[in-house]
This record gives structure tokens, C-alpha cells and sequence, in this order.
């Protein structure tokens, strides 16, 4: 793998290339003037990672449309919030402030970064990422903050992120540690959502497994949630009550405590 900067870089733009090439065991290269297709090709490596001012680029190998973080979705969902409206993840995690949320499957961290909001500073907010690349690159995302809606850099900034696949994450947590353990999977089967193609691409695809729910359960205080389409038999698999919607997705819950603070749904 390459990792390099956008031409004419600045210092720090150099300096955060070289921590990721370090981080990620790639191959730091002084960009210059060179294409990237001039780059991929003299060191015959067909990923690459761009440093950019604003933005860190992924290009995977069969594909030439870039990866990056951008927490869009996450800031419209916040606003509905701070507007009055319910967050159906929300609702139906029973997340309140002060609350610990463990989501096992970060992705862009748009569910982490909306439960963060909700949670507040009292609160703990965790990500599992198995994707080296793309945990690198979501934690950076992360520690940035967000230029145009720069109230949720806190919130952002407060979510810790390991490099991990959820069931060893979770093996290394004690009993009931989170109030709520969180996974929202590439769904087994897909919507047509063009946005999340560059993610699809490279996140980790694999089905979860029974003994990763049997330490999800370990480690939740309140409940397991499950995200999945609802055409999705993952729900019965692993043994999700399924909460039923009209939306094409939907929801499964496992209650570990007795203590319902919502109505689901």
C-alpha cells in the first residue's frame, strides 16, 4: 500500500501521511507532481492513501472511487433530535444521557457519533473496526471534528475507536460494561444504496457469529441491538426479537435487564 499527500502538502500533511504508513506497515511516498496512477505503477502497489487538506482518501484496489470519512448522515440525524423528533435507533436502544454504547461495527461511525450526541459528556461511547484502513482513516475523521457544524467536534472527538474485530473486542471486556452493545453489519442481503458502495468495498463482509452474540450478552447491562434489513434471517440466526417496521430496515433486540425506559418501535 502507498501513502502519500496531494501535491504541494504542508508539514503536517506529511507528518500525518507518515503516521499512517507507520501505523498501517505501508510505504510512505513523497508525491511531488507525480499522478497517482504514476505512483501506483512505479511501486506496483494498487492501494493507495492520499493526505489531503481537508480529507484522507482511500482508493481500493478494484476501484477508483475513493473512501473517506464524512459524517453527514450523523449530523442531519442530530438535528432532527435537537428538533423534537425521535432517532428510531435511539428509541429503541433506551439511550439516555450518561448511558456506555458499544458499537461493534463503526464503519463511518455515523450511529457512534449520534449516540455520542445523546450519551454527553457523562456518558462512553466505544467503536470496534476489524478494517485497519478504515479504522485509520474514521478515527482521524473523528479527532478533525466537523468544519461547517463545529458544536458536535466534542462529540465526535469523545467516541474511542480500536482496531478490532468485535469478538476479540469483546472477550476483552468485563461483564456488563456497556449499557447497550451495538451491531449494524453489512447487510447479508444489500439496498441499493449507492452511497455506502465505497464502504461496501472494503468493509468486513463476514456474518456474525452465535459466539459473538454470547459475548455481546456477557457484556451488555441492558440490551443488544441488532440492525439488519428485514428481509435479513440474521434476527432468527442469532435470536434478536425483531421489532417490526415498514422501513426496509429494521431492528432486533436481546434484553439483558428488566428496566424498559421506552416504548419500541
Amino acid at each position: 500500500m502507498i501513502i502519500t499527500t496531494s501535491t504541494k502538502p504542508t508539514t503536517e500533511m506529511t507528518n500525518k501521511a507518515q503516521k499512517i504508513a507507520q501505523v498501517l506497515n505501508g510505504t510512505f511516498v513523497q508525491r511531488g507532481d507525480s499522478a497517482l496512477q504514476s505512483l501506483i505503477n512505479k511501486f506496483n502497489k494498487k492501494e493507495v492513501i492520499v493526505v489531503e487538506k481537508e480529507l484522507t482518501k482511500y482508493y481500493p484496489q478494484k476501484s477508483s472511487n475513493p473512501f473517506f470519512f464524512h459524517p453527514n448522515l450523523a449530523v442531519l440525524r442530530i438535528k432532527r433530535i435537537q428538533e423534537g423528533d425521535n432517532d428510531i435507533m435511539v428509541k429503541i436502544a433506551e439511550l439516555q444521557a450518561g448511558d456506555s454504547f458499544l458499537d461493534c461495527t463503526l464503519g463511518l461511525a455515523t450511529d457512534a457519533i449520534v449516540a455520542s450526541h445523546v450519551v454527553g459528556e457523562k456518558g462512553q461511547v466505544w467503536g470496534f473496526e476489524s478494517n485497519a484502513v478504515l479504522a485509520v482513516i474514521v478515527k482521524e475523521g473523528l479527532a478533525k471534528g466537523h468544519k461547517k457544524h463545529s458544536f458536535l467536534n466534542l462529540t465526535m472527538q469523545r467516541i474511542k475507536v480500536e482496531t478490532t474485530n468485535h469478538y476479540e473486542g469483546l472477550r476483552g471486556l468485563p461483564d456488563k460494561s456497556f449499557d447497550v452493545v451495538y451491531f449494524d453489519p453489512m447487510f447479508r442481503v444489500g439496498l441499493n444504496n449507492s452511497a455506502l458502495k465505497p464502504l461496501r468495498e472494503i468493509a468486513n463482509q463476514s456474518p456474525i457469529s452465535k459466539e459473538t452474540i454470547a459475548e455481546a450478552k456477557r457484556v451488555a447491562k441492558r440490551l443488544v441491538l441488532l440492525k439488519e434489513n428485514k428481509l435479513s434471517g440474521e434476527f432468527e440466526r442469532l435470536g434478536f426479537r425483531r421489532i417490526p417496521r415498514a422501513n426496509n430496515v429494521t431492528y432486533g433486540v436481546i434484553r439483558l435487564s428488566g428496566d424498559v425506559r421506552t416504548n419500541e418501535g
